[in-house]
Parts: structure tokens; sequence; C-alpha cells
């Protein structure tokens, strides 16, 4: 009886701690994060869910708001590059002394507007006036070796003329009515000589023959009277071709003697012109009048401004010294360099527009228009240089000017985009108002793709037709955080 009591009471004690231990035991992980998990699934599918903003119509009056259809367009990125105004070099020039001297007048200061030709200064130079007296002393060379010429070519125009005369066997009589009045030079006292004498021995062989026929003359003589027309012939021949090849030979020379008289006058020309800066007229009065041989006046290239101005009236000079700095502001070039790093994401062509903002003219976007673009990347930036034009009629613009510009990128394909003023953020989370009805706007989470100046790519959370907010959605975001608080 004792050994039974003490096995059921084993039993209830081991009954007991079974109990205990089932109790405090932990259950299965399964279960524990199911019943733990239902909370927190909770709280987020209340954030998950799109958050309303309600305004009456009092505050639907006192704010601006603005909407844009979500809609697919393609998207360019911009580059905005850093750059700085400068002058158009091809209107912009620093004037300098062609010499050394001293400059007489001085008719122009800073800020002076001038016209292409216009006088700036006067300068008196010693070299000017030896150059200038040197092309007038090569001028006289060359119109006295072209007299020269125009004389030996006339001589052997005429000569051959005469030669041609003389063999056809004209009379004397006609030779000398023919050539009465023509310019022969020594060749006439060479050539009609030797045809008379020619003519001379034919007239006496002629007259010999009847005479020797009667006897009144010896066979000799008519033999030597014809040995005399033969010879004389003969010399008038040798003249005659002598002649032609003389006088061609001393056509020759002139004509060299005037290439060359021609030439160191051309020589002097273009030394003289390259002291005065523009073109010299040898029949210009300036040119041989002795009190301006010295003088050279310092004149405008073109229509601008005065820059600068570095020297004053009665200073002396060196060649090469910058006197003026004249340029037009018309037009402007903006220098600014691409990093080798964004060369990929652009794409540029020559004379391409590009947009151009300044500092010192807020609010307002100058066209410009691609003028030069670098091939070289410099060691020193790592970029290559790019040189826009911009038009400046109203001379706003100035060069030295800090500006930036905006350089497209390549083109993508058609995105779904929004307005950039659209896009606000929340801890990280970017978002968008999506409008329900006159009165009620949902937040919409996105997330963002390519972003440009004024678009941004929704790569989930929007499909496209949807009306999101542009002015006002930064209202709505202020309204959308004082009703989580309350």
């Amino acid at each position: 009886m004792k050994i039974q009591n003490q096995i059921i009471l084993a039993i209830i004690i081991l009954a007991a701690g079974t109990g205990i231990i089932w109790k405090v035991w932990p259950q299965p992980a399964s279960e524990s994060q199911s019943i733990t998990a239902d909370p927190s699934e909770n709280n987020a599918d209340q954030e998950l869910q799109p958050a309303e903003v309600s305004l009456s119509d009092e505050k639907m009056k006192a704010i601006r708001f603005t909407v844009s259809e979500v809609k697919r367009q393609k998207l360019n990125q911009t580059r905005v590059v850093p750059g700085r105004l400068q002058y158009d070099d091809r209107k912009h020039v620093a004037i300098k002394a062609p010499t050394e001297g001293v400059l007489v007048e001085v008719r122009v200061k800073p800020g002076d507007i001038v016209e292409a030709g216009e006088i700036l200064a006067v300068l008196n130079s010693r070299e000017i006036g030896t150059a200038r007296a040197d092309l007038l002393q090569r001028t006289t060379d060359y119109q006295l070796v072209r007299k020269q010429y125009d004389w030996k070519l006339s001589i052997q125009n005429n000569v051959q003329k005469l030669v041609d005369a003389l063999l056809s066997h004209l009379t004397m009589d006609a030779v000398e009515t023919q050539f009465a009045e023509t310019k022969l030079g020594s060749y006439r006292s060479q050539l009609l000589p030797a045809y008379t004498r020619y003519l001379l021995a034919v007239m006496i062989s002629k007259k010999s023959a009847p005479l020797a026929k009667s006897g009144a003359i010896s066979q000799q003589t008519i033999q030597m009277r014809e040995a005399d027309v033969q010879e004389t012939r003969a010399a008038l021949k040798a003249l005659c071709e002598q002649s032609i090849y003389d006088v061609k030979l001393e056509r020759d020379q002139a004509l060299a003697d005037l290439n060359d008289a021609e030439n160191r006058m051309t020589i002097s020309r273009q030394h003289l012109e390259s002291l005065v800066g523009c073109g010299v007229d040898l029949n210009s009065a300036d040119l041989k009048a002795a009190e301006k041989l010295s003088r050279l006046e310092i004149i405008a290239p073109f229509t601008g401004t005065i820059e600068e101005r570095t020297f004053s009236q009665s200073e002396r000079v060196n060649r090469a010294d910058s006197l003026f700095t004249l340029a037009q502001t018309d037009t402007l070039w903006v220098a600014a360099d691409i990093r080798e790093s964004d060369w990929n994401s652009i794409e540029l062509n020559k004379g391409q527009n590009l947009s151009v903002t300044v500092n010192a003219v807020p609010g307002q976007t100058f066209p410009a228009r691609l003028h030069y673009l670098g091939r070289q990347v410099s060691t020193a930036t790592n970029s290559v240089p790019l040189i826009a034009e911009i038009k400046n009629p109203d001379g706003i613009l100035r060069p030295g000017m800090y500006a930036q510009v905006r350089i497209p990128g390549k083109q993508h394909a058609e995105v779904i985009a929004v307005p950039a003023r659209a896009v606000l953020d929340d801890a990280a989370q970017e978002f968008v108002f999506v409008k329900n009805s006159d009165r009620t706007f949902r937040r919409v989470d996105i997330q963002s793709g390519l972003k440009t100046e004024d678009w941004v790519e929704v790569q989930m959370g929007l499909k496209g037709g949807e009306q999101v907010v542009e002015d006002g959605a930064f209202t709505l975001k202020s309204e959308l955080l004082l009703e989580r608080e309350e």
C-alpha cells in the first residue's frame, strides 16, 4: 500500500512538471513571427497607402496651381560648363607702330567710335621717308627702262619691215618714201647705203650688156661688174640678217632690264606697304610731295571702338609698339572647356546652336552658335576648348564677363517625363502630386532616371496621362506634413 501511494505521488509530480515545462517552453518561430508581424505589416500597409490632400475652397483660391499631363518625350541631358566672354578675334586688333618714330598727332581716345579708314594718329618716321624716296626712284627707273624697251621693240618691228622691203627689190625712191618717217635708229644708216650699192651694181651690170655686144668694153669688165652685183647682194643679205639678229638681241636685253626694274619697283612698293599697312597708289600726290615723305597716317582698318590707347602725342615709339586696340563688340566669343569625362555624354557639331547665361545679366538667356571645337585634350586641364559666337547688338555683354554655356547631350529614347518643378523629396524618397479632383491631390512616389534642367524621367510610379502639379506642389507637401502631425 505504501509503495502504491509512492507511485501515485510520483505520477502526480511528473504530470505537474510536464505542465510547467509546456508553459515556459518557447513556441515555434513561425507562430511567433506570425503573431508579432501583424502590427508591423499593418503599419507598412498604412504607409504605402496613397496619401491625399484635400483643400478648402479658401485655400484653393489662395494658392496658384498649374498641372501638366504626364507623357512620353525625348530627353537630352544638358551639360552646363563655365565660360568667359572675350573679344571676337576676327574683330579685335592691336594697331601697332610699323616702324620707330615720333607721334606728331593723336586724334582719338579710348571709347571713341571710329569708321574704317579714319586717321587715328600721325607718325613721323625716317624709315618711312627713305622707303618712299626709294619707291619714287624705282618708279622713275622703271619708267625710263620702259621707254627704252618700247623704243627697241618699235625698232625691231620697223627693221623687219625694212628688210622685207629691201629683199623684195623695191626701188630706192619707193623705199625712202615708205620709211621716211619710220623709226629705224642706226640701222637706217647701215641698211640703206648697202642697198644703194647693190642697186648701183645691178644698174651698171645691166648697162654693160649692150656695150659688150658692140665691143666697147671687154668681156672681163662684164664679168667684174657681174661679180660686183653678186658681192653687193651677198653683203646686203648678210647685213639684213645681222641687223635682224642685233635688233632682236637689243629688244631682249631691254625686256630683261624692264623686268628687273619692275621687280625692284615691286619690292620697294611692297616694303613701303608693309610699313604703312595698306596699299600704295603710285600716282598719289601725297607720295610725291616732299613735305609728306616721312609722314605716316595710322588709319582704322575697320569700324569699331577704341578700347585702349597706349601712347600720347609727341611720344617716341618703337617698331611693333601697340598704339591702339580697336574692336567691334556687336559679336563676342564665349570660351569654355569641355572636360574629358563629359565628352561621351554630349553631342556637338560645327554651327550648332547653344544657349548662354551671364551672371551680370540675370534672368536672360543668349543664343550662341558653335564656332570652334578643339581636337586636342589639354594635358593640364583634361579638357577640350570650345568657342561659340554670341550676338551682342545692344552692347549689353562685355568681354571678361563670367558665363555658363549649356551644351546639349546625346538624345535618348522616348521616356515618361514630368516637369522638374513637380518632383519633391521626402526622406530621400521622390514623389509627385497627382490631381484627383478639383480640390483633392494624391501623393505618388516615383523612381527617377535621367534628369535635365527642365524634365525628370520617371522609371516607376507613373504610366502616362496623369495630371501632376507643378506650381503649388511645395504647398501641397506642407499641407500633407501638417495633416500627419495632427
